[in-house]
């Protein structure tokens, strides 16, 4: 191996592979790359939780370009990209999702910058979300999205501060269900979300982290003001690099989302983010990350929940080219007036290196609904997937 393959940080999945990997297209400062991703799947439950056995086949592609400067001082991206699902008999869970941006940084001195961008995206919430169940929806719900963000990085020779802020727009398509039209957009709204991170580094490699956020949420429609919130959160955790072996990085605190409306009780408690790395050997890696967070809902009885997520993923190198890759996924909502829904994920995936511009991926991903509210079924759903990536 060569001193890029076992140096600090590195994974399997971050390993250059100067075989392998993509060359891109030099122009003038800029190096452009894009990719394709065309296959077929199969999935055995179409209709979760309806009790309706719906199954079928699906046709999926994926196009992904950008165009990234690669000078020594600032710095400007350009990106898009496209994913779309085609049922072969199920028109109606078919979609179609995109994103365009832009995005610049400008550097101030040697570890000091500012940095923008924009991006618009179209994406979905898929028929297996307990919201989009709940409200009696049948297929995938569409919406649009235009995120601003403005931030910047300033260091004090240990102390290093880094601060966001974030205008995002959410915006849902209506739907049909039995001839009858479901005015998702009700549920249209805007948020602010300022960061502030503080990292103190006690040694290379070891920091001190602190972070504060503050959140706002306004709702469009005049009949939703009530469900506008603000929300506050304070955590402290470490960035730690033990003997390259181990890296973490570990935030625990509290967070509190208050409501405009007094009927509407306030979300308060715990609040985590991490990502703990291990690297058994130079061919192995495993990743557990955790997060609690509060989401907005897109039904009438709740107007948020909290988010508990985990996942444990582990990706081996079985050859030079053959990256096989193993994934447990769990999530718990807690909805305060409805309950709690537990879900779990099995995915077992392989990835073959064909040359620089080809490669073939294989998966297969279980999911199943674990627990749920009285009145609404639990469930399993299996999913295949074949495709062939083309990329520059």
């Amino acid at each position: 191996m060569s001193p890029q393959d076992t140096q600090r940080g590195v994974t399997v999945r971050s390993r250059p592979r100067p075989d392998y990997d993509p060359a891109g297209v030099r122009l003038s400062g800029f190096r452009l790359d894009g990719a394709v991703e065309a296959g077929v799947g199969y999935d055995d439950n179409l209709q979760p939780g309806t009790g309706e056995d719906v199954e079928d086949g699906f046709f999926a592609q994926t196009v992904n370009v950008s165009a990234n400067s690669f000078w020594t001082r600032h710095a400007l991206g350009l990106t898009a990209s496209q994913s779309s699902r085609q049922h072969f008999s199920n028109s109606n869970q078919n979609w179609n999702d995109f994103s365009v941006g832009i995005a610049g940084r400008y550097d101030i001195g040697r570890a000091s910058s500012l940095r923008a961008s924009y991006t618009h995206t179209r994406s979905h919430l898929e028929v297996d979300n307990f919201d989009v169940q709940a409200g009696g929806l049948n297929e995938p719900i569409p919406y649009d999205s235009d995120i601003f963000l403005v931030g910047g990085t300033a260091a004090f020779n240990r102390l290093a501060l880094t601060g966001t802020a974030e205008y995002r727009t959410i915006r849902y398509e209506n739907s049909d269900v039995n001839g009858v039209r479901v005015f998702n957009n009700v549920n249209d709204y805007d948020t602010i979300l300022g960061e502030v991170q503080a990292a103190y580094s006690i040694v290379e490699g070891r920091e001190i982290l602190t972070l504060v956020r503050l959140q706002d949420i306004n709702y469009q429609q005049s009949g939703q003001s009530g469900r506008d919130s603000f929300t506050w959160e304070v955590q402290a955790g470490i960035n730690y690099d033990l003997t390259g072996l181990w890296q973490a990085r570990l935030l625990a605190g509290y967070r509190e989302r208050t409501y405009d409306s007094p009927a509407l009780k306030t979300l308060s408690g715990p609040a985590f983010e991490g990502q703990l790395t291990y690297l058994p050997t130079q061919l192995t890696t495993a990743t557990l990350a955790v997060s609690r967070t509060i989401e907005e809902s897109i039904r009438a009885s709740n107007v948020s929940y909290t988010r508990t997520q985990g996942r444990l993923t582990v990706d081996h190198e079985l050859l030079r080219n053959v990256i096989v890759t193993g994934e447990l996924r769990a999530e718990h909502r807690d909805y305060p007036q409805q309950g709690n829904v537990t879900d779990g994920i099995v995915l077992v995936g392989a990835q073959w290196l064909l040359n620089r511009n080809m490669s073939v991926l294989a998966s297969y991903q279980h999911t199943e609904r674990l627990s749920a509210p009285d009145g609404a079924r639990e469930y399993g759903i299996n999913q295949f997937q074949v495709r062939l990536r083309f990329a520059l």
